[in-house]
């Protein structure tokens, strides 16, 4: 299963162990403070703040591997509550509407990206990337030189999904994705990145990355 075929079986059910969804949000039991007081927490989606970079592909692939990782009936109980307690409620809330649009947005750019892959290596001449998307890998390029990998992986996530054949795009959302640890998103983005140019000067080097990153994800 795909990170984008996860995000839409997430979506599609809207559940999750540990949450009780209704159709304008969802209601979890936590540990309140250090007191081990256990707490009901209610979270209207509706209320949800816009997704920011913190909340971008790399958040949303850790909510799928550990929906996965339950359905596989492999995920501890406290599993959840710990990953609830580590982020912001609305954060976690932003996160699923976005997987909620995904979900019902059948012409999401990167749902047909298969698709999309092979006419663009078809064309003979590749088409400049479009302005926004120069935009976000400006924006990347001057994140990454600031020190801020995050916000660096954000903005050139942000292009992909703006467009999704774009090679340099996937590669270096891929590299920051690694060095950060997120080794799902950067499989995913290298694999892209391949399809894209599977006979780039650098493609066995790429393929060597995308087994370390299994190799290391495994051991995590």
């Amino acid at each position: 299963m795909t990170l984008w075929q996860a995000r839409r079986a997430v979506a599609a059910e809207l559940r999750f162990p540990g949450i009780r969804f209704s159709p304008d949000g969802f209601v979890y039991d936590t540990i309140a403070n250090s007191k081990k007081v256990k707490e009901t927490v209610t979270v209207n989606m509706a209320m949800a703040p816009a997704v920011e970079y913190k909340c971008s592909y790399h958040f949303l692939a850790l909510i799928c591997a550990l929906k996965q990782t339950y359905d596989a009936g492999s995920l501890p109980k406290n599993k959840m509550f710990n990953f609830l307690d580590g982020y912001r409620s609305e954060t976690f809330a932003a996160g699923f509407n976005v997987l909620r649009a995904f979900a019902r947005d059948p012409d999401a750019p990167l749902r047909t990206f298969t698709q999309r892959a092979a006419a663009w290596r078809a064309l003979a001449t590749k088409p400049p990337i479009p302005e926004e998307v120069r935009v976000k890998r400006m924006m990347a390029e001057d994140a990454f030189k600031s020190n801020k990998p995050d916000e660096a992986l954000h903005y050139y996530e942000a292009g992909v999904q703006l467009y999704p054949t774009w090679p340099e795009g996937n590669f270096n959302a891929a590299l920051i994705a690694g060095d950060l640890g997120y080794f799902d998103a950067a499989i995913e983005h290298m694999q892209a990145y391949l399809e894209l140019v599977p006979d780039a000067a650098d493609a066995q080097a790429a393929r060597d990355k995308i087994l370390i990153w299994q190799t290391k994800a495994k051991e995590k």
